[in-house]
C-alpha cells in the first residue's frame, strides 16, 4: 500500500486550506476586537425610545417607516 492513499504530510490543498483558515481566524479576532471597542450605541438609543414611549412623546415619521419597510421588502425579494 505504499505510495497510495493520503499522505500525512499535507499536500498543497491542505496547505491552502490551512492558510484560509488562519486568515479567517485572524479576521474573526479583529472583528471581536473592534466589537469590544465599539460603544453600545443601540442600547442607549433603545433606552431613549423607551423613555419617549413611556412619556407619550414618541412620534415616528410614518413616511420614513413605510419607506424603510418597502426597501427592506424589495431587498429580500430582489435576490
Amino acid at each position: 500500500m505504499s505510495g497510495t492513499g493520503r499522505s500525512g504530510s499535507g499536500g498543497p490543498i491542505q496547505k491552502a486550506a490551512g492558510r484560509k483558515d488562519a486568515a479567517a481566524d485572524h479576521l474573526v479576532a479583529v472583528a471581536h476586537e473592534v466589537l469590544a471597542e465599539t460603544p453600545d450605541v443601540r442600547a442607549e438609543k433603545l433606552k431613549a425610545l423607551k423613555r419617549q414611549l413611556e412619556a407619550g412623546t414618541y412620534h415616528p415619521d410614518e413616511g420614513a417607516v413605510a419607506e424603510g419597510l418597502i426597501r427592506e421588502y424589495l431587498a429580500k425579494t430582489d435576490g
